[in-house]
Order: C-alpha cells, then sequence, then structure tokens
C-alpha cells in the first residue's frame, strides 16, 4: 500500500469515527478493499493503543506502523490531525439543519448504522482473539467487569493473577 493510499485509508477512518474505537469497523474494511490482513493488523495495533498513553483512537498509528513502518506511522500522525478541522464547519451546518425533522431522522439512523458496525467488527475480534477456555472465561470476565464498572485495578489484579496461575 502506498503512502498515499494509507494517508486516505487511516484519514478516512478517524473521519468517520466518534472517538476511540469507533474507526474500528471502517479500518477494517478499508484494509480488507486493499489486500491487507485486517486481523494481522488490528489486534496488535489495539494491544499497542490500549497499553500506550493517550487517547483510544491512537491505535491508527500502531496499525499504520506495522503497514508501513516509521514512515507510515508519521504519514499516520498527519492524517489523524485532519478530520478534527472539518470539525468546525460540519458543526456550523448541523447549526443551520437541526432543526429539519429529516436532518434529525438521518442523525438518529446514522447513529445507528454505526452501533451496527461496532457489533459486526466486535464479533469478528471476538472469534479471533477466542483461542481456548481460558481466553473466553478472561474476555466474558473482563465484559461483566466493564458492565458492572468494576474499579480498573479489580481487573489489573484479576489479569495478574490469571497471568500468574496460568
Amino acid at each position: 500500500m502506498t503512502l498515499s493510499h494509507l494517508f486516505l485509508v487511516i484519514m478516512i477512518a478517524s473521519l468517520f469515527s466518534f472517538g476511540g474505537l469507533g474507526s474500528l469497523p471502517v479500518l477494517e474494511s478499508q484494509l480488507s478493499a486493499n489486500g491487507v490482513t485486517p486481523d494481522a493488523v488490528v489486534l496488535p495495533s489495539l494491544a499497542v493503543g490500549n497499553i500506550s498513553p493517550g487517547p483510544n483512537g491512537l491505535y491508527l498509528i500502531a496499525a499504520s506502523y506495522f503497514i508501513g513502518g516509521i514512515t507510515g506511522s508519521l504519514v499516520a500522525c498527519a492524517a489523524v490531525v485532519v478530520p478534527p478541522f472539518l470539525v468546525v464547519a460540519v458543526e456550523r451546518a448541523r447549526q443551520r439543519l437541526i432543526h429539519l425533522v429529516r436532518f434529525r431522522a438521518m442523525l438518529r439512523s446514522l447513529a445507528l448504522a454505526v452501533v451496527a458496525l461496532l457489533v459486526v467488527t466486535d464479533w469478528s475480534l471476538v472469534k479471533h482473539a477466542a483461542t481456548g477456555p481460558l481466553a473466553i472465561t478472561v474476555m466474558v470476565a473482563g465484559t461483566l467487569m466493564l458492565l458492572f464498572r468494576a474499579p480498573p485495578l479489580v481487573g489489573v489484579l484479576a489479569a495478574v493473577a490469571v497471568g500468574v496461575r496460568w
């Protein structure tokens, strides 16, 4: 994949997300369309992005590193910065159109489409990460901790206990 194409892929993924992992479905589809195996890039970049300080969406830069090396990560840094500058223009348009019923209906439909994309992408990640009974148990326990808003220290201590035990 050329660097200019990588820039477009990362910018599109960043542009059509709402922050954090919202860009994941777009990134996976863009990588698949360009002949890159998403699973080989996405899972390691999510791991790097989650252990790194900063926003969750920075996994895009790690993914670009796995695709294009240091130059690819620098291109991704530039691509991630562009969409926030477009927010000002989009917000002005939204303020002018929000009173229209059809516009509000379109926004609700768009939100549902994003949720559907996240469900499909998450299922794909779960299928590839669930390598055995222990991995499935850890995923279920982690999901329950998130749902019941367990303190992060509980999750860290549980992970340490599982790592020491197995």
